[in-house]
């Protein structure tokens, strides 16, 4: 599959004439995650910049573990030209909604359920090529999992919710797809479940994904069948969903946790903790995945409450859905790394073109002359 729908050179004359004229630019992909991205919407005055039709896969080399692709393209129809050659992205990405693209996946910057297992998308990025903000294509990075050419941007670009620049294509590490998948779930309470988690993983058995919510855990083992067969033996658990409906929604954030309306003044968090961490004192309903490094909150409980009592465990606190007036949607990470990301804004879009504005702000807006 290869698609010559390659508008880079037009994005990228955008970007400069936006840099010229002074003109802000809010870079949009498939939409899906536009509410993480932009929380408040987009001002008027901001150019939306559509991406959708620059898409395609440039190179998919499967006996070399790598796909370049382009931004637009939408992630659905990577993993099923990946599937056709018995590939897979290792950090599991959403894919329930077709409209989302590449680009915003990286952008956005979030990994699956069977992230402690594989890979985070960062560690998947070999390389990224980008539009800065002068209009300039840059490339960073390359195809190759060693490469030691330069500073590591391509993994910066990950999760920079499109305020470091327009990214272009992206070229990922691959992994095969598990020979053999099962599913068990049993019951446990909270404690347990964290119990549990850090003794399983001591063992070494194939598993892609441990998690839980409303007293189940749900487990998940890929590998090659002797060994997935062997772990079913010594897990204590009864067998689970094999239609993997629950780690479809989980992936996709299609849960009913996820989806159903928030109770008045309530919130919902993703926080992120080192995994033995005991269940933290906090009201409300819980969702743990990741074998619980990443928990899912759904409370009414102050936000200054939850920041504190996350911060006090070492972890961070990304409110994700709920209004708070006043409230930082990222975890505040603290004057010396704002002002290094601040910094670094600067060098990759020095006059400020592209509106992130969850991110630490640039120098003004100012127009500048060719």
């Amino acid at each position: 599959m290869r698609d010559a729908r390659d508008h880079a050179p037009a994005l990228a004359e955008t970007v400069r004439e936006a840099s010229v004229t002074g003109t802000r630019i809010a870079v949009r992909g498939g939409r899906r995650h536009y509410a993480q991205a932009f929380p408040a919407g987009v001002p008027s005055g901001v150019f939306e910049l559509e991406c959708r039709n620059h898409r395609g896969i440039v190179t998919l080399e499967p006996s070399e573990l790598v796909v370049t692709v382009r931004s637009g393209t939408p992630v659905v129809t990577l993993d099923q030209a990946l599937a056709e050659v018995g590939m897979m992205l290792p950090f599991e990405p959403a894919l329930g909604a077709p409209e989302a693209s590449v680009g915003g996946m990286v952008a956005l910057g979030l990994s699956g359920p069977r992230r402690p297992w594989a890979a985070a998308l960062r560690d998947a990025v070999l390389g990224t090529r980008i539009v800065n903000g002068r209009g300039e294509i840059l490339q960073f990075g390359g195809q190759v999992m060693k490469n030691v050419a330069g500073f590591d941007v391509s993994r910066l670009i990950c999760g920079s919710l499109g305020g470091l620049g327009l990214i272009l294509e992206t070229s990922f590490k691959l992994l095969p797809r598990p020979a053999c998948e099962r599913y068990l779930q049993r019951e446990d309470d909270a404690e347990s479940f964290i119990a549990r988690c850090s003794a399983w993983g001591r063992t070494g058995w194939p598993f892609s994904g441990i998690a839980w919510h409303d007293g189940v855990t749900h487990i998940r083992l890929g590998g090659g069948e002797e060994a997935v067969d062997e772990a079913i033996q010594r897990i204590d658990a009864e067998p689970g969903d094999p239609a993997r409906g629950f780690w479809d929604a989980l992936r996709d954030r299609s849960l009913p946790f996820f989806v159903d309306e928030l109770a008045t003044n309530a919130r919902l968090w993703r926080i992120s903790l080192p995994p033995a961490t005991e269940p933290l004192a906090l009201s409300g309903e819980w969702l743990m995945s990741w074998a619980g490094a990443e928990r899912w909150l759904r409370t009414t409980e102050h936000p200054e409450t939850v920041r504190r009592a996350v911060t006090a465990a070492g972890g961070h606190a990304r409110l994700w859905l709920g209004d708070a007036p006043g409230v930082p949607r990222l975890h505040p990470r603290g004057e010396a790394l704002e002002a290094l990301e601040g910094r670094l804004r600067e060098a990759l879009d020095p006059d400020g073109v592209f509106f992130a504005p969850l991110l630490p702000n640039p120098r003004s807006r100012r127009p500048r002359t060719t």
